[in-house]
């Protein structure tokens, strides 16, 4: 089974993601890791030929979706925490508006996406990368709701921001995300609309599992 999740920035899609995956026993994979570590490979070995950097890279995904890695230039580099920073998180609306790299994370993720029960979300799963998944869904909440999950999230490390700047490069994200020409972030004409504004991440997780529940139900008769 193919679960597909589409949302904008801080709408809860990894937590929940790695909440469904442990519970139900699907392979979790989360695209927007992989557009982050391309983000941190321009920041730290520079912007220039980037997409033939791209085209060499493996992406190691462990522990769930927990931890990811890249293989680079003969090298391991685990990113599980390099790639949450506020730079990172600032430049990588850029590099996912490059279609040459869309190209190469698609096929990738698509490889990915062959391994049994799998569960991705990013910002065009639904309509570019899982165009025909079991299950596919829109999450999201308010952009203050989003803005103070990611506050919270940067507050609980060493990077301290102020609310009204996180809730300011929310709102940049979203305009990048939805207006972006290659794969834009939109709802799926038959992807579930669900907004997590006030719902915990296990209310959340309950009501797409509650989908799967149903969905397996219905592919037995």
């Amino acid at each position: 089974m193919q679960v597909a999740i589409d949302g904008p920035a801080g709408s809860g899609k990894s937590s929940v993601c790695k909440i469904i995956a442990e519970k139900y026993g699907f392979t979790y994979i989360d695209t927007g890791a992989m557009y982050r570590s391309v983000a941190w490979v321009s920041v730290h070995f520079g912007e220039d030929n980037l997409v033939e950097k791209i085209s060499n890279i493996d992406f190691i995904l462990e522990e769930n979706g927990k931890k990811i890695s890249i293989k680079y230039d003969g090298k391991i580099y685990d990113l599980t925490k390099e790639i949450r920073t506020p730079e990172i998180s600032s430049k990588v609306a850029l590099v996912a508006s490059n279609g040459e790299i869309r190209k190469i994370l698609v096929k990738k993720q698509q490889e990915f996406a062959k391994s049994g029960d799998v569960i991705m979300e990013g910002r065009d799963i639904t309509t570019v990368v899982l165009p025909y998944a079991d299950i596919k869904i829109f999450l999201t909440a308010s952009p203050e709701e989003r803005a103070k999950r990611r506050f919270k999230e940067w507050q609980s490390e060493e990077n301290k921001q102020e609310y009204e700047k996180v809730l300011s490069e929310i709102k940049k994200r979203d305009e990048i995300d939805s207006t972006r020409k290659e794969s834009p972030l939109m709802q799926a004409k038959d992807a579930i609309l669900l907004d997590t504004t006030g719902l915990t991440l296990e209310q959340v997780a309950d009501k797409i599992g509650e989908m799967i529940a149903e969905k397996k139900e219905k592919s037995k008769k």
